[in-house]
């Protein structure tokens, strides 16, 4: 058993991937490719997150300023023929469960970009990369799908009668791309594969603080990969300076949940307002139109019925039927 810090936390996981080694082990394990050789393109960025992104109510909104998390990679992956792609990964961690439009805003973003790619023979170009995308949600996007989804896209001839084609293609690859989908809370993990005991130090159980920092990791290690990882982890539990970042990215998450909370109750305010004036509006319109019928029968005009009760005259006519 190892206390370990807990990587549901960007402060924790940026840390936890900082270390190159590891990062290549974690990513390796979880697309199941060789990867050759893994860079870091950027780390973070600032988001400036709308209240307006949840619900369109009022552009006056005031904008808030969050950091939100994401690593992104260059990666070489060694082909089972012998040769090398090299392909851009996007690593992004989220615990919120409102983050949809940003990650498609995010990758819009991506697909706008040229990277810098060394080649095998030391030249130095630029383009489009094909992209890989590997979400690690600490909330769940469904009750029925399993823990770790991947989303792989594949060709069809329509054509040919929707046989499948081997074959690969630079624009195609840059224009689509392969996922992986971590739902955190719904692991089930056996530990008998790689994936499995590389997946076991999110699990969200056997705290030792209140606030779900620190906790015991009290599976075997098993490997080099996971001795690496748990080493780490260890150390970043024991690291004061990052426990204060853990404090500061509690504070923020309190602030966004409030935040949220805050538009969500102003939204079903607005509803609530909105259904009390309707029924305001349809009982004034039936008290007019019924005073409208009495003055018909009391033998007045159409005209003159239109006039006093600001019905058109159709709708006054209607009221004859």
């Amino acid at each position: 058993m190892v206390i370990i810090a807990n990587p549901i936390y960007d402060v924790v996981f940026k840390y936890l991937m900082a270390n190159l080694d590891i990062a290549r082990g974690i990513i390796s394990t979880i697309i199941d490719e060789d990867i050759d050789m893994l860079d870091f393109k950027a780390q973070e960025q600032v988001y400036k997150f709308r209240e307006t992104d949840l619900k369109d109510i009022e552009p006056e909104i005031d904008v808030k300023q969050l950091i939100y998390f994401h690593l992104d990679f260059i990666a070489r992956i060694k082909q089972a023929s012998g040769g090398y792609k090299n392909v851009l990964i996007e690593l992004q961690k989220t615990y919120l469960s409102h983050d949809l439009m940003r990650f498609r805003r995010y990758m819009g973003e991506q697909y706008k970009k040229e990277d810098e790619v060394v080649r095998e023979d030391g030249s130095v170009s630029r383009g489009p990369l094909p992209i890989i995308t590997i979400y690690f949600l600490g909330n769940k996007i469904s009750e029925t799908l399993p823990g770790v989804i991947k989303v792989d896209r594949t060709y069809i001839d329509v054509l040919g009668g929707g046989k499948e084609i081997e074959e690969r293609n630079d624009f195609i690859e840059c224009l689509s791309h392969n996922s992986y989908v971590i739902q955190i809370p719904s692991l089930r993990l056996e530990l008998k594969t790689e994936l499995e005991k590389v997946l076991s130090i999110f699990q969200q159980e056997n705290f030792i603080d209140p606030k779900r920092h620190t906790k015991r990791y009290e599976h075997e290690p098993g490997g080099e990969l996971m001795n690496k990882i748990l080493k780490r982890l260890q150390k970043a539990a024991a690291d004061s300076e990052l426990h204060n970042q853990l404090e500061v990215e509690d504070a923020a998450l309190h602030e966004f949940e409030t935040s949220v909370k805050r538009l969500i109750d102003d939204i079903e305010q607005k509803k609530k307002e909105l259904e009390i004036k309707d029924k305001e509006l349809a009982q004034k319109d039936r008290q007019i139109k019924e005073t409208a019928k009495q003055m018909l029968l009391d033998g007045m005009p159409v005209e003159k019925v239109a006039q006093y009760t600001g019905l058109a005259e159709k709708e006054v006519k209607a009221l004859m039927h």
